[in-house]
């Protein structure tokens, strides 16, 4: 009788942690990376796709630029739209080993004469944050006024 409890309570707790093991292992399929020591995870580079832009590439931009002058300071626009010939975009989308990721947008309008009307842009880092963003030293960046050349200022 005695034995019969004994194996009774043996099986109940057995059964008991089956099924919290049921759902761990639920938990873990769901989400791999929460319960796998990260020194046995897979490295995962960064990935950056689109055009780096910096503040003070924006900063340069001046209303009545022509076409040819706008994409040798941006370079060529990841997308240009059949259907809005007077617009190009830059975009620039960063996706970080740890799924961190990153999208900024800066749009060109042209006029008819295919220069320069307006301009949106996202904040965007200055040059020594998207290096440091690109060589992975830092994960974000904080927007700030880009760094100025007093020389280059009092000629303006």
């Amino acid at each position: 009788m005695l034995a019969n409890r004994f194996s009774l309570a043996a099986l109940g707790m057995t059964a008991a942690l089956v099924l919290t093991g049921c759902n761990t292992v639920s938990e873990a399929w769901d989400s791999p990376r929460s319960v796998v020591p990260e020194f046995l995870q897979p490295y995962r580079a960064d990935v950056h796709q689109g055009n780096l832009i910096t503040s003070e590439m924006v900063l340069q931009l001046e209303k009545g630029m022509t076409q040819p002058q706008v994409q040798f300071l941006l370079g060529i626009p990841l997308l240009r739209d059949q259907f809005h010939p007077y617009r190009w975009d830059y975009i620039y989308y960063l996706l970080r080993g740890n799924d961190d990721r990153q999208l900024r947008k800066l749009t060109v309008w042209f006029n008819e004469d295919g220069r320069v009307d307006h301009w949106t842009s996202d904040p965007m880092p200055d040059e020594e944050q998207a290096d440091q963003m690109i060589l992975g030293t830092t994960d974000t960046f904080e927007p700030r006024a880009p760094q100025v050349d007093p020389g280059v200022a009092a000629q303006h």
